[in-house]
């Protein structure tokens, strides 16, 4: 039992505009752009933490190489500082070897006033003064 015909005669009849439907779908355009801005916010968020990560991750390699450098450069200046090292280069400058003689200690030097402690190599230039 049909009630309505399947073809109405009225086509000429306009519907009246809801002003809360318009509302709903500006709220609902405002919700789903607030939302999207959230997504691309989080996504950028997200490949900002992976770069850091990988620039992190290329100081730390970085820290490592200059710690291996500077623990290299270290071994270099230890070797090169050794006594037989220094012997070896103040032989090729024409040094000779200190003789016995030539060593003082630390000792007091007067100086026509209170007295000063200095070392061996300041204290052979002031005694042969």
């Amino acid at each position: 039992m049909r009630r309505l015909p399947q073809q109405y005669p009225n086509p000429h009849v306009r519907r009246q505009r809801d002003p809360r439907a318009a509302r709903r779908q500006a709220a609902l355009l405002v919700g789903c752009l607030f939302l999207a801005c959230g997504f691309i916010y989080a996504v950028r968020q997200q490949i900002l933490a992976v770069d850091y990560g990988y620039k992190t991750e290329a100081l730390r390699r970085e820290r490592e190489g200059l710690l291996d450098e500077q623990r290299k450069l270290k071994l270099a200046l230890e070797e090169s500082s050794s006594p037989a090292k220094l012997e070896e280069a103040g032989r090729e400058l024409g040094m000779q070897p200190a003789r016995a003689a030539q060593i003082e200690t630390a000792s007091r030097v007067r100086r026509g006033g209170p007295e000063v402690f200095v070392g061996a190599a300041s204290a052979g230039a002031a005694l042969r003064r």
